[in-house]
């Protein structure tokens, strides 16, 4: 059973004192993760939650260097936003640097805005997405070659090469998104707008599929029993999480 934290690296009050208090309390009381949220640029649809972010994968970066023990993820990377040969080299070097497995979750976007101001098409965004996690692993993989609708290369060669393979989360909960998660991903990894009926329907629908969202401490008992294996939680404040892994991890 994978518990993970969400950690307060987004919203007005974010600070790198509370990013800090937030990842060493979750190592010291037993937590398998810690995950950082992404938003680059935003307008005024999610300046109230993502006017301030914290870059997800400079901060994991930085928590590297003073935790021990605890896993590392992104909750998630809008991957059409990045370049993916420079966000497989991000990830790989990260894992190999900190020692213990990254996981990258992803996500396509919702916010047009995001995709406007950073001159990138909005439209079309899942198929680029898709084919950005195909090449991402032939990377990590340390093929040579790779054929794409959008990217090709041959002759090429990136390292150093992550050991073991990081997983690829795959959020959202739309058709789409499920697609993803079975054939590209290694887990679904639902947030916002995906229910416990949600998560009970999918697993009834494909049981062959690791399920671990992104919830609330409320409702992570509610999902365990619809079929999830796990659940990366935001936490309200330093005693709810306390409170929780007396309950969970003791």
């Amino acid at each position: 059973m994978h518990f993970g934290v969400i950690l307060p690296n987004y919203g007005k009050d974010s600070s790198p004192e509370g990013i800090r208090r937030a990842a060493e309390t979750a190592e010291e009381l037993g937590f398998a993760s810690v995950w950082t949220t992404e938003h680059i640029v935003v307008g005024a649809e999610g300046v109230d939650s993502f006017g301030r972010v914290f870059d997800s994968l400079v901060t994991l970066s930085w928590i590297a260097g003073w935790t021990e023990r605890i896993e590392l993820g992104t909750s998630i990377v809008i991957v059409p936003l990045h370049n993916p040969f420079r966000l497989a080299k991000e990830v790989a070097t990260l894992q190999r640097l900190a020692g213990r497995r990254v996981t990258l979750g992803v996500g396509m976007g919702w916010h047009r805005d995001e995709f406007d101001f950073m001159g990138i098409e909005f439209d079309g965004r899942g198929r680029r997405g898709d084919e950005a996690i195909r090449l991402i692993r032939s990377l990590w993989r340390g093929e040579h070659s790779f054929e794409g609708r959008f990217w090709n290369f041959r002759g090429a060669t990136s390292g150093p090469l992550p050991d073991p393979l990081p997983e690829i989360w795959v959020g959202g909960s739309s058709p789409q998104a499920i697609r993803r998660a079975r054939e590209l991903g290694d887990v679904w990894h639902p947030s916002r707008g995906s229910s416990v009926d949600d998560v009970r329907e999918i697993k009834e629908q494909h049981p062959e599929l690791r399920v671990i969202p992104r919830t609330s401490p409320q409702l992570v008992e509610a999902m365990l029993e619809a079929g999830a294996e796990g659940a990366v939680i935001t936490f309200a404040d330093e005693a709810a999480m306390r409170d929780f892994a007396r309950q969970h991890l003791g």
